[in-house]
């Protein structure tokens, strides 16, 4: 079995009441059963404070309760969980404990990574020198899961291989992004037809890079897009909506001198915004074995990379702060990341890039 992760995932440190943001915030916590079995054994007054801050949702499950601003009520005014800070970390529930960091599996193969979600997190991949991954083969030669086509998963990995490869190559992001848009519509093509056999062979095609004069009114209406989804907090659709409207005011002279002061003020912002689409690249590509929805998903990766580069060109220096924002927003929103993923290919590369 292969295992794979990002090589900068064992540097993370959770900043616990430092970190600006929380994640004991919009998410309504269901603990597993193993916790709620040692929350029984807790000091006599956590325990009662555990236990009046259970609450069943309209699923039947057993979660933490969030107060009117969304925040788990056993958080502390220090930043910390009540659990952790009176009892030990080793007492929070599995899911608490292992943010921001998540597994895929596919039987024969385990990823691990970071949720940018958690600003830390993005922080670590803003900084990363180079998106590169570090994997581990035990030898054994374990089948996918069942359900999981094996010429499917095979074509997937070799497929995300070379985006990741293209991505890191030299050149400007949004060339090499419209080139994984055309590729993924070819493998897209073979995966309709059922010929999953053919997506190994499929080549990355590449073409001299052009300039889209679109991509302005293109990110503008693509942050309208995202502001008409359901948020996790109102501030989110208003700085969607805002930017938007700034972006659509400026003229084209404009624009170009925005874009030119950005990168002035970030030099960093082509190897970061290759971090960024390397990641979305790495968490989202082989979501297909599920639905076989990788165009889908290639699109997502293009838009996502640019609405948040167009939100850091009127916040530079606040890239990780955004990112996060959007991870919490869209990735974590099974909703708004299905309805992107569905409603996006209906938009040409050019809409987006």
């Amino acid at each position: 079995m292969i295992e794979r992760r990002p090589d900068y995932y064992t540097k993370f440190r959770c900043l616990g009441g430092t970190c600006p943001d929380t994640c004991c915030r919009d998410w309504s916590v269901v603990p597993d059963e193993d916790a709620l079995t040692d929350y029984a054994a807790a000091p006599a007054p956590l325990r009662s404070r555990i236990s009046q801050n259970l609450v069943t949702d309209e699923d039947g499950d057993t979660c933490f309760r969030l107060d009117g601003q969304g925040m788990c009520t056993l958080l502390t005014p220090e930043g910390l969980c009540a659990i952790q800070k009176d009892w030990g970390e080793e007492h929070l529930c599995a899911h608490c404990a292992a943010y921001p960091r998540f597994t895929e599996e596919f039987g024969c193969l385990t990823e691990t990574s970071l949720a940018i979600s958690c600003p830390e997190a993005a922080h670590l991949l803003l900084e990363a020198p180079r998106f590169t991954l570090a994997e581990i083969d035990d030898g054994q030669a374990d089948s996918p899961f069942e359900g999981v086509d094996p010429g499917l998963l095979a074509g997937l990995e070799r497929s995300r291989a070379q985006v990741l490869d293209l991505l890191r190559r030299p050149g400007g992001i949004w060339h090499k992004l419209r080139l994984t848009l055309a590729y993924a519509g070819e493998l897209q093509a073979r995966i309709d037809g059922g010929r999953y056999a053919e997506l190994s062979a499929c080549p990355l095609t590449l073409s001299p890079p052009r300039d889209n004069p679109r991509r302005q009114t293109a990110a503008a209406g693509l942050l309208n897009l995202l502001g008409s989804l359901e948020p996790l907090r109102p501030s989110w659709p208003l700085l969607l909506r805002e930017r938007a409207e700034e972006l659509a005011r400026l003229s084209p002279g404009e624009y170009t001198a925005l874009c030119v002061r950005y990168a002035r003020a970030n030099p960093d912002c082509e190897r970061q915004a290759v971090n960024l689409a390397c990641y979305f690249v790495f968490r989202h590509w082989h979501k297909a074995v599920n639905d076989d929805a990788l165009y889908g998903r290639a699109v997502f990766v293009c838009a996502a990379c640019s609405a948040l580069y167009h939100l850091a060109l009127f916040q530079p220096g606040e890239e990780a702060a955004l990112w996060a924002r959007f991870s919490r927003e869209v990735e974590h929103d099974e909703t708004n990341l299905e309805t992107l993923v569905r409603a996006l290919p209906r938009r040409t590369p050019s809409d987006l890039l």
